[in-house]
């Protein structure tokens, strides 16, 4: 974003107060702790390394972002409290934040937007700190993402639930499905509760469940999958045709009425 908007939200509120925090005089020695590593050193200020964040050279590769994004993380794990590093990870991820609170507010209209953006930037610094995210290498920002929109859809649903008992149980209102089939990754959150249950009852182990996810939500290649596993790409291949098939039969079978919608997670 970095700002451009006439959004007034709580989150675009924050977004600009912390433009402001990072362009003051008395943040210049903090700002200054960029010049003590080799990969930020090339940015001038924080706002500098916020949008070549934003609006890295090549979308395709996220190794350039997955190196500053692990950076920063060390950085902050390492860092006693108050420092800068929480508030430009903030920053970093701020239209994530914005993103994640609109869809929710547009599925769930009993959940007040101001609520909504507490909740999820408080799910977002809560993560910083995880082990989960600690022992990740790359895809650093989809799995902030992921796992923001996640918590914050399955908050979101839960407080849904509370104001209104006569919802559906263990699906969020039409409205939120309709999110859902719109975005993939929120799609993801409801399929993601399929696949548990898929593999709590024997139907998917551990590993078919981790080859679909690579191969169809984080674009892995067959190729690379066959390189991998030691078998042919083709072989691969027709492995996750059999798994696609196995689960939508599943679905189409079991109480999980709305989850074929959701493999369109998975398209053939």
């Amino acid at each position: 974003m970095i700002t451009g908007s006439n959004c007034d939200c709580l989150v675009c509120r924050i977004e600009k107060s912390l433009i402001a925090d990072f362009g003051e005089e008395r943040l210049s020695n903090e700002c200054r702790l960029l010049a003590g590593s080799s990969i930020l050193s090339r940015f001038r200020s924080p706002i500098d390394l916020v949008r070549a964040l934003h609006t890295p050279e090549d979308h395709h590769d996220s190794s350039s972002s997955d190196a500053l994004l692990s950076e920063l993380l060390r950085r902050n794990s390492a860092a006693p409290p108050p420092s800068l590093w929480p508030r430009l990870l903030l920053l970093v991820f701020i239209p994530t934040i914005h993103r994640t609170t609109s869809q929710i507010t547009a599925a769930f209209r009993s959940l007040a937007r101001d609520d909504t953006s507490q909740h999820v930037v408080t799910v977002f610094l809560e993560f910083l700190a995880s082990a989960e995210l600690q022992r990740r290498r790359s895809h650093l920002a989809f799995t902030i993402a992921r796992k923001l929109r996640r918590k914050a859809f399955r908050w979101a649903i839960h407080e849904s639930r509370a104001a209104a008992p006569d919802v559906a149980e263990g699906y969020p209102t039409t409205d939120a499905v309709d999110v859902a089939a719109e975005e993939p990754l929120h799609a993801g959150i409801l399929l993601q509760k399929f696949l548990d249950d898929c593999q709590t009852m024997g139907w998917l182990s551990v590993e078919e469940r981790n080859l679909l996810v690579d191969c169809k939500v984080k674009g892995v290649s067959c190729s690379e999958l066959s390189r991998r596993n030691g078998h042919s790409a083709v072989a691969t291949q027709h492995r996750i045709q059999r798994l696609l098939g196995k689960l939508q039969r599943l679905a189409q079978r079991t109480r999980w009425q709305r989850v074929p919608e959701q493999l369109e997670l998975f398209p053939r």
